[in-house]
């Protein structure tokens, strides 16, 4: 099915919006769970570090499964929308990191999220919907880190907004 129209982003934490027609390949098997949130959550991340992006989504899928209230939830959210982001699957990274930022909107991964989700709206070609987001990491997040905030900038001259 060809790609569907995003239409009109509204970051509303409790709009819905429904990207559900993501990504194709059925997902690889995680690791065994080590028992612990903190083991299961550093395993995941090592696959990313390792640049095994299958395997990671599945083993941050599975982590957000098994313990949705633990505090690395939302670093979860944002390293499963990265595994998604890496391997080009904006629609799905645009879910994932939607997703994060309305479950955790003032986590610290909140800020890096909200780019995120624009970087991956602009992948889907839906610069309007990218450009809004930029400007609402902008406002919702003045104090973040000046890194973050630079990338923010970049991001915007290169979506043209």
């Amino acid at each position: 099915a060809p790609p569907r129209d995003l239409g009109q982003l509204t970051l509303d934490p409790n709009a819905p919006i429904d990207l559900s027609q993501g990504g194709g390949a059925a997902p690889t098997a995680a690791p065994a769970s080590t028992g612990s949130p903190r083991g299961d959550y550093d395993a995941a991340y090592n696959l990313v570090l390792k640049g095994d992006y299958d395997v990671a989504e599945t083993s941050f899928r599975q982590f957000l499964q098994q313990y949705p209230r633990d505090p690395l939830a939302a670093d979860a959210q944002y390293w499963l929308g990265e595994s998604l982001y890496a391997r080009q699957d904006y629609r799905g990274a645009a879910d994932s990191f939607l997703s994060g930022y309305k479950q955790y909107p003032k986590s610290g991964k909140a800020p890096d999220m909200l780019l995120k989700l624009g970087m991956s709206l602009a992948g889907l070609k839906q610069r309007e919907a990218a450009c809004a987001t930029f400007a609402e990491v902008l406002k919702q997040y003045p104090k973040s880190s000046n890194a973050l905030l630079q990338r923010v900038k970049q991001e915007q001259a290169s979506a043209s907004c």
